[in-house]
């Protein structure tokens, strides 16, 4: 089966500039590099990881340690920048000690430090650990990829602990989504129970920022207390009838309408 080959050229200009007649000039002629160029150094560099080959540091995770390059983990994350140009433990011993991340999931992130591709499964497996890792290292545009993939499938069971990671780890459109979800779309009345502990213990900058959107949404967050033992009795002795007579139906139709209204409004 033929196929046709695509190729974006990017113009890339060497030497100096000067300005004669209006016009700018350049010493040296502007010089092309195509995107099938900048595959092949990807490309190159991945296999020098995959094949070991000149590797100078040692990274330690749970269960198992990869062989990488200090050069390209600097390259791409300033603090592995700062541990390998500063008199750091890890310059002196040639190691990284990762021990709050799995050999599978460190294998992940490295494999994105250096470009390797990762899957789909691959992301949805380990993106928990990958958020930490990305955060405590400084790779922004994983931990952008895992935000976007997290806000993908929140949903009302995970919708808490999305929302504390969100807040811990800096994920801003992660943390907008779940807000929203839980205060536009009511999904704090569908967990009363967690929604309510998870406001007693949260960090009170997410539990300000919770109460704020409420307010503005005219939403409301009094706790939901069972009625105590002596208002269920008075109720139970409340007359069917009204005061002024009226037929029972009147009466039970009003109470009916007053507390959809309230639950509307919450």
């Amino acid at each position: 089966m033929g196929g046709c080959e695509s190729r974006c050229l990017v113009e890339i200009k060497f030497g100096v500039n000067y300005k004669a007649y209006g016009r700018t000039h350049y010493i040296l002629r502007p010089r092309r590099m195509s995107t099938t160029s900048v595959e092949q150094a990807q490309s190159s560099v991945a296999r020098m990881l995959r094949e070991d080959i000149l590797t100078d540091i040692t990274i330690n995770a749970v269960g198992g340690s990869i062989r990488a390059h200090r050069a390209v983990l600097a390259a791409r994350s300033p603090v592995f920048m700062s541990m390998f140009t500063h008199d750091l433990r890890e310059k002196e011993l040639s190691t990284v000690d990762i021990s709050d991340m799995s050999i599978e999931a460190c294998q992940a992130f490295v494999g994105c430090v250096y470009g390797v591709a990762m899957s789909e499964e691959e992301l949805l497996v380990h993106r928990s650990e990958l958020v930490v890792a990305s955060d405590k290292y400084g790779v922004e545009n994983l931990k952008k990829v895992c935000e976007e993939s997290m806000i993908v499938d929140v949903s009302t069971e995970n919708l808490l602990e999305r929302l504390q990671m969100a807040h811990t780890y800096s994920l801003p459109a992660l943390k907008r989504t779940c807000v929203r979800l839980l205060v536009d779309f009511g999904r704090m009345y569908e967990i009363p129970n967690d929604f309510e502990e998870f406001m007693k213990t949260a960090d009170q900058d997410i539990v300000g920022e919770i109460r704020s959107t409420a307010m503005l949404r005219g939403r409301k967050l009094e706790d939901r207390q069972k009625p105590s033992a002596e208002k269920t009795r008075r109720r139970k002795s409340m007359p069917s009838q009204d005061s002024d007579g009226g037929a029972p139906g009147k009466r039970v139709r009003r109470l009916n309408v007053r507390l959809a209204g309230d639950e509307w409004a919450k």
